[in-house]
């Protein structure tokens, strides 16, 4: 597992504003999990370990939380941030089951010039995500699409995405346009 995702914790039993103080004073960050099949668990995170990570880290994100007994498998659902102090107040964790295939929305991000493009068209973009099923730990943060060979006239749609192994298309309508050349 790449040790870039794991983020140790130590439970936490007080909380209230006063005992996040506290917490925030000891250079920590008060923080909760919670997901559809666990209770909220109270927790705090070593702040400068986890911000030095925060500028990388996406909606789909997975990260591992780990009391060095249990692992537990979370995207960041919220941040609580003071953006003109650089301090963040608190984190909420989202627990997900990292046996279990979980839908999600990732970015697509389109690289290369589209030879339409470069002949005088217009390039239009439809959709920024798409919508893929997956394991959490095999879920990618986002796609490429290669706009190289669109020629003018032409599309791409969501069944021309390239997916990495382990995950599916989701969407509906595996034939809608994503992008267009005019």
């Amino acid at each position: 597992m790449d040790s870039s995702r794991i983020l140790k914790y130590e439970s936490r039993l007080n909380f209230g504003s006063l005992c996040a103080r506290r917490i925030r004073a000891k250079s920590e960050i008060p923080a909760v999990v919670y997901g559809k099949e666990s209770d909220v668990l109270h927790i705090k995170i070593a702040s400068n370990e986890f911000n030095k990570r925060f500028a990388k880290f996406t909606d789909n994100t997975v990260l591992i939380l780990s009391d060095g007994k249990v692992e537990r498998c979370v995207f960041i659902k919220d941040v609580s941030e003071n953006i003109t102090k650089g301090l963040i107040y608190h984190v909420d964790f989202y627990e997900v089951d990292r046996n279990r295939d979980i839908e999600r929305y990732i970015a697509i991000k389109f690289v290369g010039a589209s030879i339409g493009v470069k002949e005088g068209g217009t390039l239009s973009v439809l959709r920024t995500k798409i919508k893929v099923k997956a394991l959490p730990l095999d879920l990618p943060e986002f796609v490429e699409v290669d706009l190289t060979p669109v020629k003018k006239g032409h599309q791409i749609t969501f069944k021309d995405i390239v997916l990495p192994e382990n995950v599916k298309l989701a969407e509906e309508d595996e034939n809608l346009s994503i992008l267009l050349v005019k």
